[in-house]
């Protein structure tokens, strides 16, 4: 004997427009947070290699000798008015560009600047920023130090 299914129920075609409209929305929520956690992934990279950079340039000074720090340990003088469109708007005009290659970006520019205060005859504040432009937002990051006489 053969049974005979009499419920043919089944999904209307509305329903399946609605299905599909809110697995849409999910998606697409889903895909701005993935493009958010991108953007923001890309931000650290850039974070760290400003850090990075800022530690070169410190260590650059502080390999000097004080007595030489007198005459040859002054603040950046390099003209970087040309590269405006690389540097944050409060940058300044004066420091060096470095350049690198970072994941997808080749050529990356970062702006630098040193500048030397002398404290006292025995002791200088040194002071690295080091700016960038990162999709149309400035950033900077800055450390310091002290170098003493010896």
């Amino acid at each position: 004997m053969e049974r005979v299914i009499s419920n043919k129920t089944g999904l209307s075609l509305v329903e399946v427009m609605i299905a599909l409209v809110v697995f849409l929305i999910v998606f697409l929520a889903l895909m701005q947070t993935a493009l958010v956690s991108i953007s923001s992934n890309m931000i650290n990279v850039l974070r760290d290699e400003a850090v990075s950079i800022a530690e070169m340039r410190m260590n650059e000074a502080r390999a000097l000798p004080f007595t030489q720090t007198v005459d040859t340990l002054v603040g950046d003088s390099a003209d970087l008015s040309l590269t405006a469109t690389i540097c944050p708007a409060n940058f300044g005009t004066t420091g060096l560009r470095v350049s690198r290659n970072l994941r997808n970006i080749s050529n990356f520019d970062f702006c630098t600047n040193r500048e030397v205060n002398p404290l006292n005859t025995d002791n200088k504040q040194v002071s690295i920023t080091v700016g960038w432009k990162f999709k149309g937002e400035d950033y900077t990051h800055n450390i310091s130090t002290i170098l003493r006489r010896q």
